[in-house]
């Protein structure tokens, strides 16, 4: 072979490796692109079933508390719906690798439990005290796989693939068929109705017409920029407009630093206060910014508020406030206030949910006394404080209640009971959730 010849050999040898070389690496590209979609597609499915898992043991813990027949149904609805949306986001998942078949049968009978309380309650039976065992059981194996499936989301978070199997449950927890009448349970009721999650009741009827701007006086541009530098704690050459804003309770804008404000143009109100910044470091109490907080409320404006939990978070306090008169509460009413754990500056404010619900509502309306709404709470509880309340429901209306802070005699979990103080139906129950930043309800 001439040398010219062995130097074309070796281009087209060359050619050849290159190409091979180009398909090689788009196959790898595709395989690895293929790789990133399937785990994306899994990390989505695990966090949807992390947050299914955490309202199956809310509600289950609901159902444990409660001792009304029209509640239980409503929780039962709720969890049959919530374990189907489980199954959904594990049937997604590879569950043998990730050790999750445990998982699978205990959704799957916990949706048959659900269904099959549903059916008693709606025949006119009630509970038994091994029936309300069962729930017991139930809540202490939802616990349980909650936290072993929090625990994979958090690996997941910090860098673990569950395509590379080094996401898994780490407990190995076995679930037993709790009684026969799960086995015998039967699947009832095709159409359930949705149980609308609202917390302590802060976005519970936002939609409507806002009651305090209408058939106010209108505020000029130069008015509401008093407002907003008094509110803000400066002089009013130090607060710039920024826009007018439409919507639901139309405002002017304002900012002043990393402060920025809304003041409603009819009435003049306060609505919103936003911050942009971080506050790294903390030098006073919650007390401290509780107290600051309401004595804010006061100086713009708002009067007769009650603060009801607070939540610390990034060195800024947040205190929920109601409004309260007679020694009614009104948690329509509500207005959030977000304090510097630093220096005490008020650095949110949120009053939409006031501006929104507060007007004269008249006379508490109660038919029942305390003590005979009392009687109807579940025997498993105890009761440790009670208020009279005004709470939102999920039509748009309101119900006179009595708020029973209770206590499990079981688990020692704190909870509030809302009992309609005019028919005496429980209207509502909320977890208590303790941590060393402050209380939430769940």
């Amino acid at each position: 072979m001439t040398k010219r010849g062995y130097i074309r050999l070796f281009s087209f040898s060359f050619a050849i490796v290159m190409i091979l070389g180009g398909y090689a690496i788009m196959n790898m590209n595709t395989a690895n692109a293929y790789k990133m979609r399937l785990e994306n597609s899994y990390q989505q499915s695990l966090n949807e079933l992390s947050e299914t898992l955490d309202s199956i043991e809310t509600n289950l813990t609901k159902s444990v508390y409660s001792n009304s027949d029209k509640m239980l149904l409503e929780i039962s609805a709720d969890l049959y719906a919530e374990c189907g949306e489980a199954k959904e986001a594990l049937s997604r998942l590879p569950v043998s690798q990730m050790n999750l078949s445990s998982t699978y049968k205990f959704i799957s009978q916990s949706g048959d439990y659900a269904a099959y309380i549903a059916q008693k309650i709606a025949s006119g039976k009630t509970l038994t005290d091994e029936e309300h065992k069962n729930l017991n059981k139930l809540l202490s194996y939802a616990t349980q796989l909650n936290e072993s499936v929090s625990s994979m989301v958090s690996i997941c978070n910090s860098g673990g693939l569950i395509t590379a199997s080094n996401v898994k449950n780490d407990k190995n927890i076995q679930i037993n068929t709790l009684t026969s009448n799960m086995s015998n349970a039967e699947k009832a009721f095709s159409d359930y109705p949705t149980l609308l999650y609202d917390g302590p009741f802060a976005d519970a009827v936002l939609n409507r017409e806002p009651e305090m701007v209408k058939e106010k006086d209108s505020y000029t541009q130069e008015e509401a920029r008093d407002i907003a530098a008094n509110a803000l704690g400066c002089s009013d050459k130090e607060v710039s407009f920024e826009t007018e804003e439409d919507g639901n309770i139309p405002c002017y804008v304002f900012t002043n630093g990393q402060r920025t404000i809304g003041i409603t143009k009819t009435g003049g109100y306060v609505s919103y206060i936003l911050f942009g910044g971080k506050i790294t470091q903390a030098s006073i109490t919650e007390k401290n910014a509780v107290n600051i907080a309401k004595n804010y409320l006061k100086k713009i404006g708002y009067d007769n508020m009650s603060e009801t939990y607070y939540m610390s978070n990034n060195n800024i306090c947040v205190i929920n406030f109601a409004y309260t008169q007679n020694g009614v509460i009104y948690y329509s009413d509500l207005i959030k206030v977000g304090v510097s754990m630093y220096d005490g500056k008020v650095l949110s404010f949120e009053a939409e949910g006031f501006l929104t619900n507060h007007r004269d509502r008249g006379e508490f309306k109660e038919t029942l006394k305390i003590e005979a709404a009392q009687k109807g709470l579940s025997p498993y509880l105890t009761v440790m404080d009670i208020k009279k309340c005004v709470i939102p429901k999920d039509n748009g209306t309101e119900a006179s209640c009595y708020e029973f802070h209770c206590k499990s005699k079981e688990t020692n979990e704190e909870v509030l009971i809302y009992v309609n103080a005019e028919t005496g139906s429980e209207e509502n129950i909320l977890l208590l959730l303790y941590s060393d930043g402050g209380t939430l309800t769940k």
